[in-house]
């Protein structure tokens, strides 16, 4: 399967010491999407480095969804980084709601510096609309 449209949800290019919460979107579909909502299929992408830190830093990478833009819902999270290194994973997205974002979270004595991309991708078209 072709996952070859995509969209960034969070970038976090230069590390950074502080929880960041990406844009909220809405997804919908494009003007040439014939594809019907039930048959489109999703991943996620998650990419995130971690460094620094004292007692026991921890980066934790979210793609969570709402059905109101208000309650927030984890769906999927990338490994836990537990010490400095970096973790990529692709996930398969089984349930999302109308409304989509990503966020950090770090914890530890000192929170470690972190950077962190999400990307969603689709094998139909698909628009993010910023809310």
């Amino acid at each position: 399967m072709l996952f070859r449209h995509i969209k960034t949800l969070l970038e976090v290019s230069e590390a950074q010491d502080t929880d960041e919460t990406g844009s909220s979107y809405v997804i919908a579909p494009s003007a040439s999407d014939s594809v019907e909502d039930h048959s489109q299929a999703f991943r996620v992408f998650f990419d995130a480095t971690q460094a620094n830190g004292a007692t026991s830093p921890t980066t934790d990478v979210h793609l969570q969804t709402s059905h109101d833009g208000a309650n927030w819902f984890t769906i999927h999270s990338a490994t836990q980084l537990t010490a400095d290194g970096s973790v990529h994973e692709w996930e398969q997205v089984t349930a999302l709601g109308p409304y989509v974002r990503a966020i950090t979270t770090l914890a530890g004595g000192t929170n470690p510096d972190h950077t962190a991309k999400v990307v969603l991708a689709s094998t139909s078209p698909f628009a993010l609309t910023a809310v």
